[in-house]
């Protein structure tokens, strides 16, 4: 090494030692986005209260069952401004119920469809959900799942149409003994079977710790199938950490798998639910940093 070159090395040495801090560091993780499932606020508080509240929590995203379908076009086209306003997104919303295990839902999917999604443009909602409905009497579990793909494929035509996503909801039995899916695993299953980037699944770990639990390796293993995440403890369904669920745990996994979308509390808040929804939040940010 000529004594010229060497200089050189010795320059861009210091030049990276003086450097800002953090300018030559790695870009920092992926972080979630933070919503509500505002129907388990209590029943007494009006929409815009409920939208109030997540905006006073510093969350950006709201959740509708299938409130929507009983607001006029003037109510809707309010509670737009109103969400707006308060930089809130509608992030799902609930097109109705239909029993996706009976291939002659077809036209209810489409007609479910074909209201709701005006609805979803109209108050900026990307995506929609489906729990599965009932189990069909005398339906084997191998035609049950056939059936649903088969019906969440005409979806599919659909929303991807559409640019949107549709979200497979399994319930478990404890809280409707005759849903078709009920845990995550068949969920997974049928998505994959659909094949489509608009299908994905609602994984509530909620529901799923009921259910079945082994939440981690289900989340590693079918990441890629994962439009959104719910939170809540069991039992009660009441703020993450008050039951068994080891959601520090999860959110780490979350964290180091790069997840960038929604995770939408849904529990009950035993206190203030402004203090309640705040420190939920800072809980995911907290672990998604030691990730």
């Amino acid at each position: 090494m000529n004594r010229r070159h060497f200089c050189h090395l010795a320059m861009a040495g210091t030049a990276l030692s003086l450097a800002p801090r953090g300018l030559f560091a790695a870009p920092p993780a992926a972080l979630p986005k933070f919503s509500y499932m505002i129907w388990a606020f209590p029943k007494p508080m009006t929409i815009d209260q409920r939208l109030e509240t997540v905006a006073k929590a510093g969350y950006t995203g709201a959740e509708l069952v299938t409130e929507w379908m009983a607001w006029s076009p003037e109510e809707r086209r309010r509670v737009a401004g109103v969400a707006k306003s308060l930089g809130i997104t509608i992030d799902l919303m609930f097109p109705g119920r239909a029993p996706l295990a009976d291939l002659a839902s077809r036209d209810i999917i489409r007609e479910q469809l074909a209201k709701a999604i005006p609805v979803a443009r109209e108050l900026g909602c990307p995506q929609l959900g489906y729990a599965s409905g009932p189990r069909i009497p005398g339906q084997s579990p191998e035609q049950q799942i056939a059936n649903i793909t088969e019906n969440l494929k005409v979806a599919a035509e659909i929303m991807e149409k559409e640019k949107m996503e549709l979200l497979l909801e399994p319930i478990d039995l404890l809280e409707d003994k005759k849903a078709a899916v009920n845990s995550v695993s068949e969920a997974f299953t049928i998505t994959r079977a659909v094949g489509s980037p608009s299908i994905k699944v609602l994984y509530d770990f909620y529901h799923e710790q009921r259910g079945a639990g082994n939440l981690i390796e289900k989340l590693e293993n079918n990441f890629d199938q994962i439009g959104l995440i719910h939170v809540a403890d069991v039992p009660g369904r009441h703020h993450p950490g008050t039951g068994e669920i080891n959601y520090n745990n999860i959110y780490r996994r979350l964290a180091a798998l790069g997840y960038n979308r929604y995770i939408a509390m849904e529990f009950y808040a035993q206190g203030d639910p402004v203090a309640e929804l705040k420190t939920a939040k800072e809980e995911v940010l907290k672990a998604f940093q030691q990730a």
